[in-house]
């Protein structure tokens, strides 16, 4: 009634809607032939009305054919075929809207939805194990990662959806595919695979018979080209991209292409010619209102005008691009007519202005650098997803070759789980015995460490007051002083004998484990504080309360004791002090020990040519600490950080 029955059934055939065949949706129709096709179908809508699955198949055929230049009504007749697919419980009709909501979403740069619906067809298409909608679903979504920047969520799709196409011998599907895979590279800086691909693909365009596709094969050739300055093979190819798109795209969708044609033209010195075509572009992207097209045109122009010693006119075109571009949020464009701007403005002696926009052109150069850091880190994952895709080639390839032996195969998957396991459980034995090992290995150095320390420290003390104390004792016994000296010498062997006595208490204190607690430290610092403070030096000795429940490593218990020691030595013997304040407290999960006196200040700190600030840094470093010595107002103040 409305068109030759025959040739309609043809039609739905190419569309995969006739007989009830799970065919795949075709390339795209010639816009000679989408208003007869559209409206065929339009009135096949209209006379029958009928809400089956003849229906949704004829709303998503007609989406489908509209997808690439009426990306609005496009998803319109999606959404009614996805509600009246919902309704009837009609797999197929859902999967092909849901596909053409997530192209008609990315055609529009929502591609959160875009995402969603894409992710929703390829559920859908495994679960009806519809192979070549899998690899379409895989292709839309590698592509919508690939314009939103995130390579590395790119490379999975892109690979699964190479590796299904290759699979089920659909030249279309694998032309697409190694475009998609192409342009992933070329933005990870890998041109050789790019170029494999690309080359590839192009040795798959007579079989595809699409020209969208091989509009995308060239254009890909082109941004190889042009990433490599060879400016003349990059508008051949940009030529032969707009040749094919011409036959499926409107104006507006020409004008990407044309405008890196053009872009070339300037590259190779034809300013006239570049100036002439971008006249004309930037009238089409006005009208279309596609502020990314202005941008590019007009800075197009101002590189025409610039080229030519005319920066008054560059410097007005490139400040439209950045008007265009900087509201649109493109950073590429913005960069480069903020670069422009400052070359125009430098040219026409503006020095300010030229600094002002350099300076904005500098902040989005880091920005961008930025992001080439990231692209670096997806580099990586795209090196292990791509390990990863061999593998999976390998083992489809295999299931192919071995369907006769099922049995043997799945027989084979459970032995190498299980050695995988046995595997595994060997490699965490191994790896808890190395650890074990290294963590007793460690601990007998620490312990044979803290034992060399404290005999070093036993030998060098108090073996040094045992034999000033025979020395003394076997002059005595000779009879050869007076006794009144004999007297003084006796008593200077018991102080000595006293110290060496206190020596031996403090070292064996040190290494006891029942001394441990922050309690018994705090008793021993303060009991050792009276015993070597002479009367008339004031002690203000403080430490927080929470302290008495924490433990205290031995390391750090001893070198804490140790400085401590030291540290009220040279109070007492070089300060000159009328008062010694100690505090001792936790900090930042360290223990921290505060010294200070109101003396003479650092000059008088310490003895020249003597160890004991030396020995204290040493001794702060080996339990795994730090030691602080400055001026106070007056005197001096000494802060200890050590591991609990």
């Amino acid at each position: 009634m409305f068109c030759n029955g025959r040739w309609l059934r043809v039609l739905l055939l190419w569309l995969g809607l006739g007989g009830g065949l799970a065919q795949a949706q075709g390339p795209p129709l010639p816009l000679a032939r989408i208003v007869t096709v559209r409206d065929s179908i339009g009135r096949l809508l209209a006379a029958e009305p009928g809400l089956d699955t003849l229906r949704v198949g004829r709303l998503n055929a007609l989406s489908f054919i509209l997808r690439t230049n009426e990306a609005v009504q496009a998803q319109g007749l999606a959404r009614q075929a996805l509600g009246l697919a919902q309704r009837l419980n009609f797999d197929k009709g859902l999967m092909d809207a849901n596909f053409n909501l997530g192209y008609s979403y990315r055609a529009l740069n929502q591609y959160d939805s875009a995402i969603y619906y894409s992710r929703r067809a390829l559920a859908l298409s495994i679960r009806t194990r519809n192979r070549y909608t899998q690899t379409r679903a895989y292709y839309n979504l590698a592509r919508i990662y690939t314009e939103q920047g995130n390579y590395a969520a790119a490379l999975g799709p892109s690979l699964d959806g190479l590796a299904l196409a290759r699979a089920i011998h659909n030249a279309r599907a694998t032309l697409f595919q190694l475009v998609q895979a192409g342009r992933i590279e070329v933005a990870l800086g890998d041109y050789a695979t790019a170029s494999d691909h690309l080359a590839e693909a192009r040795g798959l365009i007579a079989a595809a018979h699409d020209p969208l596709g091989t509009g995308y094969v060239y254009f890909g050739l082109g941004d190889i080209s042009r990433d490599r300055g060879q400016w003349r093979a990059a508008r051949r190819y940009y030529t032969q991209t707009a040749d094919n798109w011409r036959l499926v795209y409107k104006a507006i969708g020409l004008l990407p292409v044309e405008l890196s044609q053009a872009e070339m033209t300037d590259r190779l010195g034809e300013h006239l010619a570049a100036r002439r075509a971008a006249y004309g572009l930037l009238r089409r992207a006005q009208a279309a209102g596609a502020p990314e097209q202005v941008a590019r045109a007009t800075l197009l122009l101002a590189h025409t005008w610039l080229a030519t010693a005319r920066p008054d006119s560059a410097r007005h075109y490139a400040a439209l691009s950045l008007a265009a571009a900087r509201p649109a949020h493109l950073r590429l464009g913005t960069r480069d007519a903020a670069l422009t701007l400052a070359q125009a403005s430098d040219k026409l002696g503006q020095g300010r202005a030229a600094y002002r926009y350099q300076a904005l052109a500098s902040a989005y150069v880091d920005s961008i650098n930025g992001e080439a850091a990231l692209r670096r880190a997806a580099a990586l994952q795209a090196q292990a997803a791509r390990s990863q895709q061999q593998v999976q080639i390998k083992l489809l390839r295999q299931q192919a070759r071995l369907q006769t032996q099922q049995q043997e195969l799945e027989l084979l998957r459970y032995r190498q789980g299980v050695a995988a396991l046995l595997a595994l459980a060997w490699g965490v034995l191994l790896v808890s015995a190395l650890l074990l090992w290294r963590y007793r290995r460690r601990e007998a150095l620490r312990q044979e460490a803290l034992r060399t320390r404290i005999a070093a420290d036993l030998h060098d003390e108090v073996g040094s007051m045992l034999t000033q104390i025979s020395m003394q004792s076997t002059l005595l016994r000779e009879g050869r002083y007076a006794p009144a000296q004999q007297q003084a010498y006796l008593d200077q062997m018991a102080e000595v004998s006293r110290r060496a006595a206190r020596q031996m208490s403090d070292a064996v204190w040190s290494i006891d484990a029942r001394y441990d607690s922050a309690a018994s430290l705090l008793d021993r610092l303060r009991d050792h504080a009276h015993e070597v403070l002479p009367a008339g030096l004031e002690l203000d000795f403080n430490a927080e309360p929470t302290l008495r429940t924490v433990a205290v490593s031995l390391a750090s218990r001893q070198a804490l004791y140790s400085i401590y020691k030291e540290a009220l030595h040279n109070v007492v013997k070089h300060a000159h002090a009328q008062q010694v304040r100690v505090r001792l407290r936790l900090h930042l999960q360290q223990l921290e020990l505060e010294v200070q006196d109101d003396g003479c200040g650092l000059a008088s700190a310490g003895r020249p040519g003597g160890q004991g600030l030396a020995n204290m840094h040493m001794r702060a470093l080996a339990a795994g600490g730090g030691i602080t010595l400055e001026a106070a107002q007056p005197g001096t103040r000494l802060l200890v950080h050590l591991p609990l």
